[in-house]
């Protein structure tokens, strides 16, 4: 490891993309070249995952708040006072719960989720950077076959990509930190060094904006 902090002025780092592309992986490899705190999504636990796959319209209100409280419990232990001793890189940005309910609820749900989620999200600290990860969706559902979750065995693949869809519009409009989207349909971080470290490098440079990367 590296111990110069490789990431230039960034301390808290998020990694976002759809379902698939590889997030949780990648924060694991961008942690092998700097000592840093991980926050990842503990989506397992979500009690209501395994039946919302197979019914999503009588399962969706119950899964979303879930994982948008699980998610607001974690965030609150990113404090600003610990981003100056300890750096942070983390497989979901709190904002994404907007995109997944925006899919999901109607009406009456959908407006109660809101009032929820605008009552939490001033409590959250935005990222110095967002990392927005990017795929083909033949891609992504080879991805979530591949790594043989049983409750995404008979995946949606309509769901899916309308999910892509709404990814790369919201960070599109996406203000609230700089964001670099990662095209990664040829790039496997998993196995890649080199790719990883060119990755390390364009994130200590980008600081402003919205850039693309990748092929």
């Amino acid at each position: 490891m590296d111990h110069r902090y490789p990431f230039g002025p960034h301390r808290y780092i998020v990694v976002e993309g759809p379902i698939g592309v590889g997030k949780t992986t990648l924060v694991h490899r961008l942690a092998e070249h700097a000592r840093t705190r991980l926050i990842l999504e503990i989506f397992e636990e979500n009690p209501f995952l395994a039946d919302f796959y197979q019914d999503r319209d009588k399962y969706a209100f119950q899964t979303e708040l879930f994982f948008l409280l699980s998610r607001f419990r974690q965030q609150q232990n990113v404090t600003q006072q610990d981003l100056f001793t300890e750096a942070t890189l983390s497989d979901y940005l709190f904002h994404k719960n907007l995109i997944f309910s925006g899919l999901t609820l109607m009406d009456a749900e959908w407006q109660l989720y809101l009032d929820v989620f605008e009552a939490l999200s001033p409590r959250v600290l935005t990222p110095d950077l967002v990392v927005v990860l990017d795929a083909p969706l033949d891609s992504l559902l080879a991805r979530i076959k591949k790594r043989s979750r049983s409750y995404e065995k008979d995946f949606d693949a309509g769901y899916l990509e309308e999910l892509v869809v709404r990814y790369r519009r919201e960070f599109q409009l996406y203000d609230k930190a700089p964001v670099l989207v990662v095209k990664t349909g040829e790039i496997d971080f998993s196995q890649d060094e080199e790719a990883v470290q060119w990755l390390v490098d364009e994130i200590a440079i980008h600081t402003t904006g919205r850039n693309v990367v990748g092929g």
